[in-house]
C-alpha cells in the first residue's frame, strides 16, 4: 500500500498531479468524477459478445436434440448430455447478458471541500467516508499480459467497516495512481496554484463517435487529437482504424452498445448544490483552469462515419447468410 503523497509538502519528489479523463465537473467546492466509465463500455461490449456466443450454442445444442428426436436416434444418454449442454450454456448466456445490461455503467464520485466528504454512488449503493481518514491503495493486476493498476481510498475498519471507494482504474502504472492521488489532494487542500488545466469530460456518457474512435480496441489510432496531428497522421491513424474496424467490427459495435447500457447513478440537487458565501470572493478560485474537451470536427466525423458504415457493409454480406442460417435453425426447432 503506497504512502498519502502530502498535498502540502515539498513538491520534489512527487508526482505531477493529473486529472485528465476522469473529471466530469469541478468547482472549489466539489469536484465529481466519473471512474470505471470508459472501461464499461469495452467490457460491457464483452459480456454481450459472450451472452450471444452461448445463445448460439445453446440453440445448436437445441437444433441437434430436435433432429435426434426425429429421427428417433435420441437415446436416454444423448438426451440427458444435451440437455444439461443447453442448461449450462443458457445458463451463461442469460448471466452474460443480465449483467452486460443491469450492471452499473460508472461509478460517481463526489470529493466535497465543504463537509470534507467523499461520496461514491455504486449501483443503488452509496459509500461515503471522511476524506481525512481515506488513505490510498493501488492494486495491480494482470490482464491479457498487460499490467492494470486501480486506485482505492481504504477507510480504516474502525471507521465505517473499512469503506473502499474506487477512485480510477484501467491506469498504465502504480506512478498513474498516484498522480491521480496528487491531483485529488490539492484540490481537497484548495491549493488552486499548483493544480493542473484539467480537461473534463463532455458528460457522464461519451458521444457514439467519440466512444468509436477512442475505446478499449481502438485507443492505439487516437494518440493526440485530431487537429494536432500532421496531414500523415491523420492518414494513418485513420487507415489504422479502418483496419481494426473492418477486422473487429462486431466486437466495435457491441462496444458502442454497451456504452449505452448500464444504470448511471446520479447525484441529487442537494449533493450537487450551489456554493455557499464561505467560499465567495475567494482569490485562489481564478486560480483553477478548467477546459471542455473540443468537439469533433466536420472532418474527424466524416472520416468515423464513413469507416463505420464501410465496416458495416463489408460485415452485413456475410452476415446476411449467417442470419439465414440461424432463421433456418430456429424454423427446424
Amino acid at each position: 500500500m503506497p504512502q498519502s503523497p502530502d498535498a502540502g509538502g515539498s513538491q520534489g519528489s512527487q508526482p505531477d498531479p493529473s486529472g485528465d479523463g476522469l473529471v466530469l465537473s469541478m468547482d472549489p467546492a466539489r469536484l465529481q468524477t466519473l471512474p470505471h466509465g470508459n472501461m464499461s463500455s469495452a467490457l460491457k461490449g464483452i459480456l454481450l459478445f459472450l451472452g450471444l456466443m452461448m445463445l448460439g450454442i445453446a440453440a445448436w445444442f437445441c437444433r441437434m436434440l430436435a433432429e435426434a428426436f426425429r429421427q428417433g436416434t435420441a437415446d436416454t444418454a444423448f438426451v440427458l448430455i444435451m440437455s444439461v449442454s443447453i442448461f449450462v450454456f443458457a445458463l451463461i448466456a442469460v448471466a452474460a447478458l443480465v449483467q452486460a445490461v443491469t450492471a452499473p455503467y460508472a461509478f460517481p464520485t463526489l470529493f466535497n471541500r465543504l463537509t470534507g466528504k467523499v461520496a461514491q454512488l455504486r449501483g443503488g449503493e452509496r459509500i461515503e467516508a471522511d476524506w481525512s481518514q481515506l488513505v490510498p491503495q493501488v492494486e495491480v493486476a494482470m490482464s491479457g499480459g498487460a499490467q492494470l493498476c486501480h486506485l482505492c481510498l481504504t477507510g480504516p475498519a474502525e471507521a465505517g467497516g473499512g469503506k473502499m471507494i474506487v477512485v480510477s482504474n484501467a491506469n498504465n502504472s502504480p506512478a498513474d495512481c498516484l498522480a491521480h492521488y496528487e491531483f485529488l489532494c490539492r484540490y481537497m487542500a484548495g491549493d488552486w496554484r499548483s493544480l493542473p488545466e484539467v480537461e473534463c469530460l463532455e458528460g457522464a456518457r461519451r458521444p457514439l463517435l467519440r466512444e468509436f474512435s477512442d475505446n478499449l480496441w481502438t485507443q492505439m489510432t487516437n494518440y493526440r487529437p485530431w487537429d494536432e496531428r500532421s496531414a500523415q497522421g491523420k492518414a494513418l491513424s485513420s487507415a489504422a482504424l479502418l483496419t481494426i474496424a473492418l477486422l473487429w467490427w462486431p466486437m466495435l459495435l457491441l462496444t458502442l452498445i454497451g456504452s449505452r447500457l448500464g444504470r448511471l447513478p446520479r447525484f441529487s440537487d442537494a449533493d450537487l448544490g450551489a456554493s455557499p458565501a464561505l467560499l465567495e470572493g475567494s482569490v485562489q478560485e481564478p486560480f483553477m483552469r478548467i477546459r471542455l474537451v473540443p468537439a469533433l470536427g466536420a472532418a474527424e466525423q466524416a472520416v468515423y462515419v464513413s469507416i463505420a458504415a464501410l465496416s458495416t457493409a463489408v460485415w452485413c454480406w456475410p452476415g446476411a447468410g449467417v442470419l439465414a442460417r440461424i432463421a433456418d435453425m430456429v424454423r427446424a426447432l
